[in-house]
């Protein structure tokens, strides 16, 4: 693994936290698959706060342990991937509260924030909330039917559990126990809500649920495709694409490099119940020429017969959006004739220094450096060839190429290099600004005590007051340098999702 790629898990582990798990999966990240004592000797903490990082780490899932040859020791290994995307637990969030609503969104976040947990005492839980945030009344039932829709959506996922009682005990969860509904008993639950029973006494006590994260990727990857279909033609040709992989889902497994023939007409009946793009249904076989017809050729007549049906290529889909990234990364890092030259060293895969002065359109000298520069930077490879009847000064000549795997790689280390850098940009703007950030957290918990004891507006107003004028300026300002902050990092995390997808296809 690179370096800037653990710095940027470290400072994640550092964050959520603090400094001694922080410690412990550093190690693990350099070292591998370790035992319990190796990571003690090695790390110089006491064996009890290992043990304590341990449970931390293996609870939320960034930790996986396996028995060494010795059937009475576990070896630890870190999840680092599992790390990073505790950036992204915003986006997850976001993406339930669109598809499914307030009360899924507070289900979720709270299995983000404890890992896992029993269905009942979630939705215990999640009531709570609501009475103590939003003062609003919740029924077990209606929360029993969103946390089932969840479910029955696999965007929870059963976790694994041990059916043996060994030291070091091996985790499994069949497939078809994945997505099994829990018991539920509504009233020992609503015993449990009054006080009037334990929690021990519910019926799927030792049954924890989680998030499942490959779900969550597969919305996040359509989401791709079809923002990149409506930006190339109109939101008409996206609907038409979203719905295609809906289909697909029917008789193809989510991960496949290309679906599986789609009756076209399945799509066209879609259009017509959901009556909401009278447009695509208008022109829908426009539509699927103009789709069929286009230069990308992501998506095709299905069968050998064809006509009828239509395949998606989601490996060749990801395959053009690299490429198109690291294009785009170029004219920004460079310029529009640097770029000019990456697309014709593209075009033409192997190129000499010479023909990509006379094709490209661009004065030799400018053109000569622009083509190191980029060798450089490598985004640009050489190869060279022995001409093997010459025996002059000239033995041999250099071809420029794109090695696609190797630029993708590099990009994915500037952008960790980069997303190290926006983090340590805002825990150094928290740590100057510690006081004022403080200050301001005090007084917005004392007005929020007041108003509950029923406080007048003038009482609140002279609270309010202790942030003068000044600290108020200054507070703007750090809350705008760090939304400017906060969205770049989404940023930069979408494009290190991308990139992924690229080598997940590979």
């Amino acid at each position: 693994m690179s370096v800037q790629y653990g710095k940027v898990i470290s400072l994640i582990l550092q964050e959520r936290f603090g400094p001694v798990v922080e410690k412990v999966g550093t190690y693990l990240f350099q070292y591998g698959t370790v035992p319990l004592l190796y990571i003690k000797k090695n790390t110089n903490l006491p064996l009890s706060k290992v043990k304590e990082a341990l449970c931390i780490l293996i609870k939320y899932r960034l930790v996986t342990f396996t028995p060494n040859r010795n059937a009475n020791v576990a070896n630890y290994t870190l999840q680092h991937d599992q790390v990073l995307l505790t950036l992204r637990y915003a986006n997850y969030i976001n993406l339930i509260k669109k598809k499914f609503g307030n009360e899924c969104e507070m289900i979720v976040e709270e299995l983000l924030q404890r890992s896992y947990w029993t269905a009942s005492e979630l939705i215990l839980k999640v009531i709570e909330r609501f009475k103590k945030d939003h003062n609003k009344a919740v029924t077990i039932l209606s929360l029993r039917e969103k946390f089932i829709s969840l479910v029955n959506a696999q965007y929870l996922i059963r976790l694994p559990y041990s059916e043996e009682d060994k030291p070091v005990p091996n985790l499994i969860l069949p497939e078809t126990d994945q997505f099994v509904i829990p018991q539920f008993e509504l009233k020992q639950m609503t015993l449990v809500q009054s006080g009037k029973a334990p929690v021990d006494s519910l019926p799927d006590r030792g049954v924890y649920w989680t998030v499942n994260f490959d779900r969550f990727h597969q919305d996040m990857r359509d989401k791709l495709i079809v923002n990149a279909f409506t930006k190339k033609f109109d939101e008409n040709a996206g609907e038409f694409v979203r719905l295609l992989l809906q289909q697909m889902y029917i008789r193809t497994t989510p991960w496949a490099e290309v679906s599986n023939p789609v009756p076209v007409i399945e799509i066209r009946d879609n259009v017509r119940k959901q009556a909401t793009h009278q447009h695509l249904l208008a022109f829908f076989d426009q539509y699927v020429s103009v789709l069929e017809q286009d230069n990308s050729q992501l998506i095709r007549q299905g069968g050998e017969a064809g006509g009828g049906s239509l395949q998606i290529f989601l490996k060749e889909a990801f395959v053009q959006f690299a490429w198109e990234t690291v294009e785009q990364i170029v004219l920004e890092k460079f310029d529009s004739k640097a770029a000019r030259i990456f697309r014709l060293v593209k075009s033409k895969q192997y190129i000499e220094s010479d023909q990509i002065q006379q094709l490209a359109m661009i004065p030799a000298k400018e053109a000569k450096r622009l083509s190191y520069q980029l060798l450089e930077e490598n985004f640009l490879q050489v190869q060279e060839l022995k001409k093997s009847s010459s025996t002059g000064p000239n033995k041999s000549f250099t071809l420029f190429h794109i090695d696609i795997n190797q630029v993708i790689r590099m990009t994915l280390e500037l952008c960790y290099k980069t997303l190290y850098n926006i983090m340590t940009r805002k825990n150094h703007e928290r740590l100057v600004h510690k006081r004022i950030i403080d200050k301001k957290q005090r007084v917005e918990t004392i007005i929020m005590g007041m108003r509950v004891q029923g406080a007048g507006d003038e009482q609140l107003a002279d609270i309010e007051e202790m942030i003068t004028p000044p600290e108020k300026e200054i507070l703007q300002k750090i809350d705008l340098t760090m939304k400017k902050l906060n969205s770049v990092e989404l940023e930069i995390d979408e494009t290190i999702f991308l990139l992924q997808m690229y080598l997940l296809y590979q």
